[in-house]
């Protein structure tokens, strides 16, 4: 398969790294004599016909951006046999030999259905939730947690000097790690993650017996949709007969400049989808495990174990535990 002009599109959640990403696929591209064009708005622009060529100039300094240059947008209409029909007509219409998708698990499904019509793919996971269980590590994830470190610190300090508890909610949609990474890089003291849930009841106590065995109320880390945390912090403040605060983290964790890590990883994976191209391979996922960067079979992608870091989990837990 000879490869001369390529399309990128970011999709779904933004996420820190996209840019870095884009930035490198149009150098290594370049290189190589491969043009690229860019989809505006995600799956979306596939169906509006909403392409525009990418340089140098285009990509110059926007590595140190969040968000993405090319825009993203959640598009489920994609899924319609007619709106998909009309997407690979207007990716024909261009001579495109490959489209790399940026994006999590519903951007991979989109993926998918793309190559069911004869679409070249390459996928690359951009996603702060780090929920695409095939790579240890997504786009995006390193810079959240950084982020939601920074925030949940300069909370504490100010909890601290009033002697108040706090319960903080992360994002992660189902996945944990946001919450259980911060959890432990800022030394709460209690985290609900659903890969192990936890109940009301526990938090009550654990709350308790901070108050009791640490003389301080507790820092808490809820992943989001476990608990509603303005009516936990409220029944928490009841019990504990104190002023326990709640305090939801949000888009903060999605925007800003990458981490080093994050720029590290979208240059291992922007070079990697080129090679791959060129070298004639088409329809992978490109992911990361023990630093080796590697590409696996879509399918294979979106059906990967569990890999949730549960070493780490007991850790916090030892770090927390009664004893």
């Amino acid at each position: 398969m000879e490869v001369k002009k390529v399309a990128v599109l970011t999709s779904g959640g933004d996420c820190q790294a996209m840019n870095v990403t884009i930035n490198i696929l149009v150098r290594v591209a370049q290189r190589k004599d491969i043009k690229i064009l860019g989809v505006l708005k995600g799956f979306k622009g596939l169906f509006d016909n909403n392409f525009v060529e990418l340089g140098l100039e285009e990509v110059e300094n926007i590595s140190s951006l969040g968000g993405s240059i090319l825009k993203t947008s959640r598009f489920p209409e994609f899924k319609d046999e007619k709106v998909l029909d009309k997407c690979v007509s207007n990716i024909k219409s261009k001579h495109i030999d490959a489209l790399i998708i940026i994006g999590g698990d519903g951007s991979y499904k989109g993926a998918k259905l793309l190559m069911s019509k004869g679409v070249n793919v390459i996928c690359l996971p951009g996603t702060i939730d780090n929920d695409l269980r095939y790579t240890n590590k997504c786009l995006g994830f390193d810079t959240a947690v950084n982020n939601a470190c920074k925030f949940i610190e300069n909370v504490k300090q100010t909890m601290d000097a009033m002697d108040r508890g706090v319960v903080f909610e992360v994002m992660g949609r189902y996945c944990g790690d946001i919450a259980l990474y911060t959890a432990s890089a800022t030394a709460c003291d209690i985290v609900a993650v659903p890969e192990k849930p936890v109940s009301e009841k526990e938090i009550i106590d654990k709350t308790l017996w901070c108050l009791k065995n640490l003389h301080r109320p507790p820092t808490i880390v809820i992943a989001e949709k476990m608990f509603d945390v303005k009516e936990l912090a409220e029944k928490l403040s009841k019990v504990a007969k104190m002023e326990i605060k709640y305090s939801i983290v949000g888009y903060i964790q999605r925007g800003g400049e990458p981490s080093v890590e994050d720029k590290t990883l979208a240059m291992q994976f922007g070079v990697r989808a080129i090679d791959l191209l060129e070298n004639g391979v088409k329809n992978r996922a490109i992911g990361i495990k023990d630093n080796n960067v590697f590409d696996v079979e879509l399918d294979k992608a979106l059906s990967a174990e569990y890999n949730f870091n549960y070493e780490l989990l007991n850790l916090f837990y030892r770090l927390n535990s009664r004893v």
